[in-house]
């Protein structure tokens, strides 16, 4: 049961409204599994402590909670997955994620070591650096997956961070999307296994649910990420008090920012 270890970053006094809504029906599903909250040194965190009594807080630095970047760099960080080092799994759940269930036992069985919501166009870049390097590049296109909520097997997402250092440098220069990396890099590891994207689908949605939906079969995933950006309509009737959200549906939205930078950061520089 305690295979996996549920981090929830947080950095602010209070969770807005929709994001307390997301936890309030998360927390209740994974009672039973080790979860903590990931805080800065400086965060008041009586509320939380108030609100989700006997979920401890591990403190890091307040630097990688300032900014996007910062968060980037922390989630590129082996030593940050050390600390967890007595679970074979980490589920990031971020606040704007939702679960619908919990079916980290099933996940946990199989033979994935990084999976989340799939991305429908995809990201492609020409990777340039480490084994691809001096005219040995290698153009890859990821569709998984989303980082916001993620499974991660503990000891090869290290291993991946690893395997490409001069990829995890320009990333973490480049202050690119974490889950990017993971996602690319681990297409041409030697090591690392991913799910298609409509497997990722059975597992988390963001971006089209309603088209993963029909895609996979009718299989809803164990939960969502930015569920009220994207088809809020779609995850309301499974969830309770959802208030009417007065926001456009956009599941036709473009893919996320943030390809543009890996590019760049796969590039090599002159």
């Amino acid at each position: 049961m305690n295979h996996t270890a549920v981090v929830i970053p947080i950095y602010q006094r209070e969770l807005p409204a929709l994001d307390q809504l997301s936890l309030d029906h998360s927390l209740p599903l994974l009672r039973g599994r080790d979860v903590c909250f990931i805080a800065p040194h400086g965060l008041d965190a009586g509320y939380y402590a108030e609100r989700y009594p006997g979920v401890p807080v591990l403190r890091f630095a307040d630097h990688y909670f300032a900014s996007v970047k910062g968060y980037n760099l922390l989630m590129l960080s082996p030593d940050f997955y050390r600390q967890f080092a007595d679970h074979t799994f980490m589920l990031v759940l971020q606040t704007d994620a939702v679960l619908l269930r919990d079916d980290l036992d099933h996940w946990a069985a199989q033979p994935f070591d990084y999976v989340g919501a799939p991305w429908p166009d995809g990201i492609e870049v020409m990777v340039q650096v480490d084994r691809f390097a001096d005219g040995h590049g290698k153009k890859v296109r990821a569709h998984v997956g989303n980082g916001g909520l993620s499974l991660r097997r503990i000891d090869k997402c290290i291993g991946l961070l690893d395997e490409f250092p001069q990829a995890l440098g320009l990333f973490r220069h480049s202050g690119s999307n974490e889950d990017i990396y993971f996602a690319l890099m681990g297409l041409l590891s030697r090591d690392f296994v991913l799910p298609n994207e409509i497997e990722a689908s059975t597992f988390a949605m963001e971006l089209k649910p309603s088209h993963y939906l029909h895609a996979n079969g009718g299989c809803w995933p164990m939960g969502g990420h930015a569920w009220w950006k994207y088809e809020p309509a779609f995850w309301a009737p499974r969830l309770q008090g959802v208030p009417v959200l007065d926001v456009p549906a956009l599941a036709s939205a473009p893919r996320r920012s943030g390809a543009s930078s890996a590019e760049r950061a796969l590039a090599p520089t002159c």
